[in-house]
Parts: structure tokens; C-alpha cells; sequence
């Protein structure tokens, strides 16, 4: 009987050691600082205002990923897309996941950006390759556009 309350006592010793290892280990790793991916200068809500001051577009970028509604001139939200998008220089890449207009899935665009404080301006477009590869660039009519963030 002993021999069995001293087994179950050393098995209790290490088993309480092993916690307590753990759990010490655990706080060092939740303690040490996260390095933060660094976000983009587009993160964020943005507003597409039309000359006459009205939302047309709006779009969301957070962590390399887009999404946007539009609207077409009687205010009905007529087209929504998302996917991913990267920033090169004053070039900005975005390639359709998903959206409600199905040629343009799996489709690239090359646009130039500048951002003014809470003001953001593209140009395009420089560049449009769809899913199949094809370059259909001259099919896309050119734009400049101004975006303010969304509050």
C-alpha cells in the first residue's frame, strides 16, 4: 500500500510540474510582443462621390483585400465584387474573387493612386487581363476618380 500512495504521489509531483512548466510557458509566449502586419495606407471605408455629390461606389480595403457596391445613375446598387489587391509605388493591382458581373472573375486591373491625406485618387485603367489571360485593356474605358473615407 506504500509503494502505491508513493507511485501516485511521484506521478502527482510530475504531472503538477508539467502544469505549472506549461502555463509558465504560455504566459512568456502571450507576453511577448506581436509584431503587427504592416497595414496598408488604403485600409479602410472609402466613398466614390460623383460630381454631382453623390455615393456611387463604396469600397473597403483591409489586410490586401477588397470589396465594393456601385451604383448606377437612378441610385440603384447594381454591381458588388471582391478579391485581392496589392500596392506597388503609386500602382495599385486588384484581381476579382468574386463578382456580380461573371466575366470579371478572375480578372486583374492595374490602376495609379495617390493619397492626400483622407482623400484618395486613382486613374485607370493602365492595364485590365481577364481569367483566360486575354488583355483587355482597350475594351475598359480610362477614368480618374476621387474617394473620400467613408465616416
Amino acid at each position: 500500500m506504500k509503494q502505491l500512495q508513493s507511485l501516485f504521489t511521484t506521478l502527482f509531483l510530475i504531472g503538477a510540474t508539467s502544469i505549472v512548466s506549461c502555463n509558465d510557458d504560455a504566459k512568456k509566449v502571450e507576453s511577448q510582443p506581436v509584431a503587427a502586419s504592416p497595414l496598408s495606407p488604403l485600409e479602410g471605408s472609402w466613398e466614390l462621390i460623383s460630381q454631382d455629390g453623390k455615393t456611387t461606389q463604396f469600397k473597403m480595403f483591409h489586410d490586401g483585400f477588397f470589396s465594393l457596391i456601385m451604383q448606377d445613375s437612378l441610385g440603384k446598387w447594381t454591381i458588388s465584387g471582391a478579391g485581392k489587391f496589392s500596392l506597388d509605388g503609386n500602382v495599385y493591382k486588384e484581381t476579382f474573387r468574386y463578382c456580380s458581373i461573371p466575366d470579371y472573375v478572375g480578372a486583374t486591373d492595374w490602376q495609379e493612386y495617390e493619397l492626400k491625406g483622407d482623400t484618395l485618387y486613382f486613374k485607370g485603367f493602365t492595364k485590365v487581363i481577364y481569367a483566360d489571360g486575354s488583355d483587355k485593356t482597350a475594351q475598359h474605358s480610362k477614368f480618374e476618380e476621387k474617394r473620400v473615407k467613408a465616416k
